[in-house]
């Protein structure tokens, strides 16, 4: 089947966006990050709803929870049951509210520390229940990276301890090759337009002029974006 050809999500709502941070501090600089994320977009008429994981204690934890009713009874088959229960409707409330809000965006930015050259488990229990099979893919009937969401687009906003100049091929690998996992393996992998990441380097040890730079510009590149 060709991506042209392949099954679509239903489409998104016009000018939606969605940002999801998922940081145990609540004045860390990934909230200051997700407020500005909130403050540009909204300024530039769209229509924001903003998940803070940990203040709306999310359970990172997929499980036999997630679902009202289960096809396999006796032995919790993770894709099984998320196709089934996005079909059927039983997801259980709590995470089906955080589904609803996905499939609803056109922008999805996901807020983030880096922590070991990754996001916070936090926000990867998020991506492992909310992007389920027959929400964010659909397998085996759709390849991957076949447009199945392509009517969105996804952005990451992180925070790194590092000075920029330590993401080099010969340390720790570049950027690109650290985020591979995400912006390929995650957001591409359903079909989301992926938009270049924003990261703000060295937080630990950055004075309140960077930290502010980082905020506008951050600002500015989300302000910059087209609605539908």
């Amino acid at each position: 089947m060709a991506a042209t050809d392949a099954p679509r999500a239903p489409e998104p709502v016009p000018g939606a966006a969605l940002v999801v941070v998922a940081h145990p501090e609540p004045t860390s600089f990934s909230a200051a990050l997700a407020g500005a994320a909130q403050r540009a977009l909204t300024a530039a008429g769209w229509q924001v709803t903003v998940a803070d994981l940990y203040a709306m204690g999310f359970n990172p934890a997929l499980s036999d929870a997630d679902f009202t009713e289960r096809v396999v009874p006796g032995r919790l088959e993770a894709m099984t049951e998320q196709a089934h229960a996005a079909a059927n409707g039983s997801f259980a409330p709590d995470l089906q509210w955080h589904i609803d809000r996905f499939l609803e965006a056109e922008l999805l930015v996901l807020v983030s520390p880096m922590w070991w050259f990754s996001v916070s488990a936090m926000m990867k229990g998020w991506i492992d229940r909310v992007l389920a099979n027959g929400v964010a893919y659909r397998s085996p009937e759709v390849r991957p990276w076949s447009g199945y969401l392509g009517a969105r687009r996804g952005m990451l906003v992180m925070t790194a301890s590092y000075e920029e100049a330590a993401f080099a091929g010969d340390t720790v690998g570049t950027l690109d090759q650290m985020l591979y996992p995400l912006s390929h393996g995650t957001l591409a992998y359903t079909g989301m337009q992926v938009l270049p990441p924003f990261m703000a380097w060295a937080v630990d040890s950055a004075d309140q002029a960077q930290r502010d730079g980082y905020l506008a510009a951050l600002g500015q590149r989300l302000a910059g974006l087209e609605r539908s």
